[in-house]
């Protein structure tokens, strides 16, 4: 999951490079010092640019801001949860699904009608990937809307949707909520400089590599 990825990416971004500066940062986020070589690759990349670029300023204070190349390095990342995702598919409710984007960037892995919401800047990237002629077929199946996190509900009114499936972050109920399984506290940190609330509750369910919380209406 995301988390990790972030976690492993922390030790590869500047930040890093000038630990005693953001100490206080790395003791928060469960990351030490340590010498050892470290192993700084294609994932690990674009987490440090999360890393360095949201993470790091909202901590200490600064407004939380989604640049392209964030956006960028979540879209990237977020191929971690893809096999989650995918397992979503047994046990997700037929009709409508809306998928929450944020911290992860996700949702064309599963197999239904799909309203895709959260901010635009994020949003950009599902759009811009599903206007590939090898969505045509699919293009009826795929909304891309636009919504403030504290909209999600009317969203899902507007839309019909009949469960929400999101990534750390909470969702209106009936929801799907993956979680992290280790650096939570990363995953939590990245949802509030996202914006968004991380979900708070117990996770109920284990599908691949993460557990998931069911959030049952009413």
């Amino acid at each position: 999951m995301i988390c990790e990825w972030l976690a492993r990416g922390a030790l590869c971004s500047q930040a890093y490079d000038k630990y005693k500066d953001h100490a206080e940062f790395f003791r928060y986020i469960g990351v030490p010092r340590v010498d050892a070589y470290r192993l700084c690759h294609g994932l690990e990349l674009a987490a440090a640019v999360v890393v360095d670029e949201l993470l790091v300023p909202y901590f200490y204070g600064k407004p939380g801001r989604i640049s392209k190349a964030v956006a960028e390095a979540l879209w990237e990342l977020s191929v971690t949860v893809t096999p989650v995702a995918t397992a979503l598919n047994g046990i997700l409710p037929k009709g409508t699904i809306a998928v929450v984007q944020g911290p992860c960037i996700f949702g064309l892995e599963l197999n239904r009608y799909t309203v895709f919401l959260g901010p635009a800047e994020l949003l950009s990237l599902i759009r811009e990937y599903i206007s590939s002629p090898i969505f045509a077929p699919f293009a009826d199946f795929l909304i891309v809307a636009d919504t403030d996190y504290e909209e999600l509900e009317a969203a899902g009114r507007h839309y019909g949707v009949s469960a929400y499936v999101s990534c750390i972050a909470d969702a209106p109920s009936p929801a799907y909520i993956l979680l992290c399984e280790v650096h939570r506290e990363l995953g939590d940190l990245l949802t509030r400089a996202l914006g968004a609330t991380p979900y708070r509750g117990e996770s109920a369910l284990q599908l691949v590599n993460a557990r998931i919380a069911v959030k049952k209406e009413g």
